[in-house]
């Protein structure tokens, strides 16, 4: 079995690489099939989202047929983000646009930071949110899988690992950020960890 990763962000292909490393299937991206463009993400939800890139990668890969029909391909589109409730939910489905074009990872952390330096500890609570939709490529069989990771907006930059908001997110029951986790640590809680879990269970592990 192949699963097509339908992203260009390097650090989650990293991250489904090694949620994927013990069961047996073939991952590879769809930089392995010259795809480098990419659709205009204007859902209002990450499952929307989610399918926009699906729908987009997925007549994509048909048109270009370099895929290897003699075993099973699914394709794997995701949409995640984070939810800050003393932001009314931003950034959301905005996460890897917020604050505008030009901003990097760093930049986008700061801005969040700025924007909450006078609330309280117990006002901080946000989540990450990840929406994984999958299908097989001829069969045309589609799912959906949410997870969720529940934590705090810290006060600061911590931890050089993961990418994205990871150094400013505090998971629950956990002192440090998610940046600071090992990424094995990280698989375990992360919403794209939880989402996967869910997928492997329903797709992997029934066969």
């Amino acid at each position: 079995m192949n699963i097509i990763l339908a992203t260009q962000n390097k650090g989650k292909v990293e991250e489904f690489n090694r949620i994927f490393a013990d069961y047996s299937v073939e991952l590879s991206s769809i930089f392995d099939y010259g795809i480098t463009l990419e659709p205009e993400e204007t859902g209002n939800t990450f499952s929307e989202n989610a399918q926009i890139k699906l729908e987009y990668y997925l007549e994509a890969i048909q048109n270009n047929k370099a895929y290897d029909s003699s075993q099973k391909n699914l394709l794997l589109a995701e949409d995640s983000g984070i939810e800050i409730k003393a932001l009314n939910g931003e950034p959301g489905v905005l996460s890897a646009r917020y604050g505008g074009e030009g901003l990097n990872s760093t930049d986008r952390n700061n801005l969040i930071l700025e924007k909450m330096k006078d609330v309280v500890p117990e006002n901080r609570k946000a989540r990450f949110v990840c929406c994984i939709k999958i299908v097989d490529i001829e069969e045309n069989i589609k799912y959906e899988f949410i997870g969720y990771s529940e934590g705090l907006i810290m006060d600061n930059i911590y931890g050089s690992r993961g990418f994205g908001y990871d150094p400013i997110f505090k998971p629950l029951g956990y002192n440090v950020s998610m940046g600071s986790l090992e990424p094995q640590v990280k698989d375990k809680i992360s919403h794209r960890g939880l989402a996967s879990k869910k997928l492997i269970k329903k797709i992997l592990d029934e066969r």
